[in-house]
C-alpha cells in the first residue's frame, strides 16, 4: 500500500515536472505565431526541429558532438585526476591540508573564465589550451568533494582497520575509498558538469570543430536556428550526463547505507 502511494507521488512529480517545459513551449510557439517576436531572433519550434534533423542527417552535428566530448574527456581526466589525488592526500595528511588547503580555497574564488586570456597567452589557442581550461573546471569539485569524503571517514572504520592491521594500499582500498566513494562520485558529477560547460567557452575562443565552434560560426552568419539547435543539444547532453551519474550516486548511497547498517549490527 505504501509502495503504491509512493509510486503515485513519484508519477505526479514527474507529470508536474513536464508542465513548465510544455508551458514554455506553448508560449514560445504563441509568441512566434502572433508575431510578438521576430522569427529572425526567435525561430519557431518546428523550424528548430527541422534544423536539428538537418544537422544530424548531414553528419555535422555528430562530428561536432564527438569533438566536444573528446575535449571534455581529456580535460576531465587531467583536472579530475589531479583534483582527486590532491583531495585524497589532503584528507589523509593534516599537514598537507594546512599547507595547501588555504591556497586552493583562495584560488577557487577567481572566476575560471577570467583565466582564459592568461591561458591563451601561455598555451596559445591550440587543443592544449582547451584541455587546460576544461581541466581547471574539473579540478576544484574533485578536490573538495574527495577531501570531504576522505577526511570524514568514520573513526570506527579507522579503528577497525588498525585492529586488522590494514596499512598502506590495503587501508586505502578497503577502508578509505569505499567510505568516501559517494562523495567522490558527487565530485565526478560536478566536475563533468563543469567540464561540459567549459568546453563550450573554450571552443568559442578558438576552434575548428565542436558545438561551441558550430554556435560561434552560426552566430557570425546570423543563423539563429543553428545557434538554438546547439543550445538544445548542449543542454540535452549535459542533462543526460548528470542523470546517469545521479543514478550511480544514488546506488552507491544505498550501498553505503546498507553497509553502515550491517556494520552497526
Amino acid at each position: 500500500m505504501i509502495k503504491n502511494s509512493l509510486k503515485k507521488l513519484e508519477l505526479k512529480d514527474k507529470l508536474l515536472a513536464l508542465i513548465v517545459p510544455l508551458l514554455l513551449l506553448a508560449a514560445w510557439q504563441s509568441a512566434v505565431s502572433l508575431e510578438l517576436c521576430s522569427p529572425l531572433l526567435l525561430i519557431p519550434p518546428l523550424t528548430l526541429l527541422d534544423t536539428l534533423l538537418y544537422l544530424a542527417d548531414s553528419g555535422e552535428l555528430t562530428i561536432n558532438i564527438i569533438a566536444s566530448l573528446n575535449r571534455v574527456l581529456v580535460g576531465f581526466l587531467i583536472g579530475g585526476l589531479s583534483g582527486f589525488l590532491l583531495g585524497l592526500f589532503m584528507g589523509l595528511s593534516p599537514f598537507l591540508d594546512r599547507f595547501a588547503g588555504p591556497l586552493i580555497k583562495a584560488s577557487k574564488q577567481v572566476p575560471q573564465f577570467a583565466l582564459m586570456p592568461l591561458i591563451i597567452l601561455w598555451f596559445g589557442v591550440d587543443e592544449l589550451a582547451k584541455y587546460v581550461f576544461i581541466a581547471i573546471g574539473a579540478f576544484y569539485p574533485m578536490v573538495f568533494n574527495t577531501y570531504q569524503g576522505v577526511s570524514t571517514v568514520s573513526k570506527r572504520y579507522r579503528e577497525l582497520a588498525r585492529v586488522f592491521d590494514y596499512r598502506g594500499a590495503r587501508f586505502l582500498t578497503k577502508v578509505i575509498l569505499p567510505s568516501a566513494m559517494p562523495s567522490i562520485i558527487t565530485g565526478v558529477r560536478h566536475s563533468l558538469g563543469l567540464s561540459w560547460m567549459f568546453v563550450v567557452g573554450a571552443e568559442i575562443f578558438g576552434a575548428d570543430t565542436g558545438l561551441g565552434y558550430m554556435m560561434a560560426a552560426a552566430r557570425n552568419m546570423f543563423q539563429i536556428d543553428i545557434v538554438m539547435a546547439g543550445l538544445v543539444v548542449i543542454g540535452a547532453i549535459g542533462f543526460s550526463i548528470n542523470f546517469i551519474l545521479q543514478v550511480i550516486e544514488k546506488r552507491l548511497l544505498v550501498w553505503r547505507f546498507s553497509s553502515d547498517q550491517g556494520a552497526s549490527k
